[in-house]
């Protein structure tokens, strides 16, 4: 049954993530995200949860790796913020391009200089046109819900798109309050397991990404872009009513 617990954003996040169970976890921490990757990590050591760290050398290589193992066929998740989210920004256009299901946790915090770690949403503002479907919660509460809801959401077979959850640096990562926590198995029964289409170690049906292609095609990959966000709407509704 479900529990009440007293949680700020980042314990929010990683309670999800632990229920959750994603594959892959690809973690370059950065302030006020970082110890999402810390609680996590000590899930994963006290066998709470059979998830991959992979400790990477930047956010840059952090989306990479998220890229190649949702391409492979697995759940995948990251966290980022401010300009951590701008070293992204190159291979956030090649994720949603691709159309995987990935989902990145960013801690909305003010792009430098001068130098603040404080909330600004200039770094996920400057990111709006880069595909991933973007949404804003308000305290912890939301960002627990928000991301049990964001793999029935992304990998959708109408929508196929990445998604970033933003939450205000400290006003959400660090205040703590009290949310409603589900049960385990309820939520494994929620999420169900992952639909990732194409995956690259079905060997069975082998399939390319990331091929070169002419003006027509790149113009109707965007459009069916665009379609797979508008598709958003309506799953984002029905997931919600659950």
């Amino acid at each position: 049954m479900s529990e009440l617990k007293i949680l700020d954003g980042n314990n929010a996040a990683a309670e999800a993530m632990r229920q959750i169970a994603p594959e892959v976890v690809p973690a370059y921490p950065i302030t006020p995200t970082s110890y999402i990757f810390e609680i996590f990590t000590k899930h994963v050591n006290n066998g709470l949860v059979q998830s991959e760290v992979m400790t990477v050398e930047s956010e840059h290589a952090a989306m990479s790796a998220c890229v190649g193992a949702c391409a492979a066929g697995g759940r995948v998740i990251t966290a980022t913020a401010s300009q951590g989210l701008k070293l992204m920004s190159e291979v956030l256009w090649n994720a949603s391009g691709l159309r995987l299901p990935i989902v990145l946790i960013n801690g909305n915090r003010a792009l430098g200089a001068p130098l603040s770690i404080h909330c600004d949403h200039s770094d996920s503002l400057a990111e709006r046109d880069c595909g991933f479907i973007q949404m804003y919660v308000k305290d912890a509460q939301e960002m627990y819900d928000l991301l049990l809801q964001s793999y029935l959401i992304a990998e959708h077979d109408d929508v196929r798109t990445p998604i970033m959850i933003n939450m205000d640096a400290f006003l959400v990562t660090h205040t703590h309050q009290e949310i409603v926590v589900e049960d385990d198995e309820k939520v494994t029964k929620f999420i169900g397991k992952a639909n990732i289409k194409n995956a690259l170690l079905d060997v069975d049906n082998p399939v390319s990404y990331g091929g070169a292609t002419r003006p027509d095609y790149y113009q109707e990959a965007r459009r069916n872009q665009l379609q797979g966000l508008l598709n958003a709407y309506k799953v984002i509704s029905d997931t919600g009513a659950h």
